[in-house]
C-alpha cells in the first residue's frame, strides 16, 4: 500500500523503515550484578583496574552461558568479548532520575509531558539494554569454559562496532544500516575486515553482532562524547557511567555534523541542491529563495542536531520542535537536476528519487517537462557543442525566462558564480 501511495503522491510521508530496532529478546540483554560491582569507575590505581576486569570477565561469562548455543561459536565469543569491552571502557550508563524526570522544559520555558521516554529506561534507569540481576553458578560460564573465549585483543574492534551502532542510531533511527547510507561509518565496519580478523566472517553474524551490542552502551554518552565540543542549545542530558571510565579515543565528531534520520527529505534536498548552486543551470532556478530556505533550514538543524532528533525529548529532555520534514515542494526540480547532469549518482538508491528503475520527478509538483529540456539542451550543448550561443539554442527549443542572462552556462558566467556563492556562504 504505501509504495502505491508513493507512486501517486511524492508528498506521502513515509519513513522507509527508519524506526530503531525492536527491543532485544532477554537472552541478548546484558545482566549486570550490583552487588559485584566495584565501588569505584574512576582513577589509574591497579586495585581499581584489576577489580573491574574481573567484573567484565565474569560479565562475558554470563553472556557467553546466556546466548547458548542458538547462534554460531564466532557470534557467541564476539558477544562475550564485546560485553568486557562495554565494561573497559565505560560506555554503559544510567539516566539519573528525579521526581520530574517525565517532564521536558520547551524553549519558551513551559513544561511538557515526556511520553516517549523508553519504558525499560523509566524503570531501570538504564541507559541501554541492559539490567541489573544475580550472577550465579548456573548462569555463567566455567573459567575453564571462558579460557579460551575472553581475547582482550579484541576490545578495539568490540568498541568500533558497538559505537558504529550508535552512531547509526544517529543517522537512520536504527542500530545497523539499511543500504542508503554508503558511506556511513556502520557501513564502513562492516563492509572492513575489522570482524573478519577475530573469525566473525558471515554477514548475517557481523549485522547481529553490531545491532545486539549497540544497543547495550549508551547513546547519550557517545552522543555526549562527539559533540562536547559543540555549544548546543539543547546538549545531551547528563548521564551517570558504569564501568571503568575512560576517554573515548575514536574522533566520530563528523558524524553529527549532518542531519539525523528524522529530516532525511531535507538531507537529500541540501546534497542536491549543494550541486545545483555550482551547476550554470542555477539561473534556470525560478525561485532561489526556496534554496537559500533550504540552506538556513539545513544548517538550523545540523547546528543542534538531537534537538531535532526522533527521540529528542529522551536524548534532550526537551519537547520536540515542531520543524517538518517538508521540503518536497523543490523536489521535482532537484531529482531533474539529478537525473539530467548525474543520472548514475548513488543518491538514487533513495526511493524518494528513483523506484523501479524510473526517476521520480514527475510525482512531485513541481516538475515541469520544459525545465527538463532546458536541462538536457544545457547539457548537450556543454559536452556537444552545436557552435551556437546556448541562449540562442535554448530560445529555438524551450520556453525561457526573460532574466536568463546572455551567457549563461559559460564558463565566465558572473551570474552563476554570485548565485552560487550567495547560496553557500548563508
Amino acid at each position: 500500500m504505501s509504495d502505491r501511495l508513493r507512486q501517486v503522491d511524492g508528498d506521502f510521508d513515509f519513513e522507509l523503515s527508519l524506526t530503531a530496532s525492536s527491543d532485544l529478546d532477554t537472552r541478548f540483554m546484558l545482566m549486570l550484578d550490583k552487588n559485584m560491582m566495584p565501588e569505584s569507575n574512576t582513577g589509574v590505581s591497579k586495585p581499581v583496574k584489576s577489580a573491574w576486569v574481573t567484573f567484565a570477565a565474569t560479565a562475558s561469562a554470563y553472556v557467553y552461558k546466556n546466548v547458548g548455543e542458538s547462534i554460531s561459536k564466532p557470534l557467541r565469543k564476539w558477544l562475550a568479548n564485546a560485553a568486557s569491552a562495554a565494561i573497559l571502557a565505560g560506555l554503559l550508563a544510567e539516566v539519573p532520575q528525579s521526581p520530574d524526570s517525565n517532564e521536558q522544559t520547551t524553549s519558551d520555558g513551559d513544561t511538557c509531558r515526556n511520553i516517549s521516554t523508553p519504558d525499560r529506561v523509566v524503570e531501570n534507569r538504564q541507559d541501554g539494554a541492559w539490567y541489573y540481576g544475580r550472577w550465579t553458578v548456573d548462569n555463567v560460564a566455567s573459567s575453564r569454559e571462558i579460557m579460551d573465549v575472553i581475547d582482550f585483543g579484541m576490545t578495539d574492534a568490540c568498541i568500533r562496532v558497538m559505537i558504529a551502532a550508535v552512531v547509526n542510531y544517529f543517522q537512520e533511527n536504527r542500530f545497523t544500516p539499511c543500504g542508503l547510507l554508503r558511506d556511513s561509518y556502520a557501513s564502513e565496519i562492516l563492509r572492513s575486515d575489522l570482524m573478519d580478523r577475530y573469525g566473525l566472517t558471515d554477514e548475517r553474524d557481523k549485522i547481529e553482532a553490531m545491532c545486539i551490542t549497540g544497543q547495550w552502551i549508551s547513546k547519550l554518552y557517545v552522543f555526549h562524547m562527539a559533540t562536547k565540543h559543540r555549544n548546543l542549545e539543547h546538549p545531551i542530558r547528563p548521564i551517570n557511567n558504569v564501568g571503568l571510565v575512560r576517554p573515548l579515543k575514536l574522533d566520530i565528531s563528523k558524524y553529527f555534523e549532518d542531519l539525523t534520520a528524522r529530516f532525511i527529505r531535507t538531507r537529500i534536498a541540501h546534497q542536491i541542491a549543494s550541486r545545483t548552486v555550482r551547476s550554470v543551470c542555477i539561473v534556470y532556478f525560478e525561485d532561489l529563495n526556496e534554496l537559500i530556505e533550504l540552506r538556513k533550514l539545513y544548517r538550523q538543524i545540523s547546528s543542534d542536531p538531537f534537538y531535532y532528533h526522533t527521540d529528542c525529548e529522551y536524548l534532550t529532555n526537551s519537547c520536540r520542535s515542531s520543524v517538518t520534514d517538508k521540503i518536497s515542494r523543490i523536489f521535482g526540480r532537484l531529482v531533474t537536476y539529478l537525473s539530467v547532469f548525474e543520472p548514475n549518482s548513488q543518491l538514487f538508491d533513495y526511493p524518494q528519487l528513483k523506484m523501479n528503475g524510473k526517476t521520480r520527478e514527475q510525482h512531485y509538483g513541481d516538475y515541469s517537462k520544459n525545465r527538463k529540456l532546458m536541462l538536457e539542451t544545457t547539457y548537450t550543448e556543454l559536452y556537444m557543442p552545436s557552435g551556437s550561443p546556448l541562449l540562442d539554442v535554448l530560445k529555438s527549443r524551450c520556453k525561457i525566462a526573460e532574466n536568463i542572462p546572455q551567457d549563461c552556462g559559460g564558463p565566465k558566467c558572473l551570474i552563476t558564480k554570485k548565485l552560487a556563492t550567495k547560496i553557500l556562504c548563508l
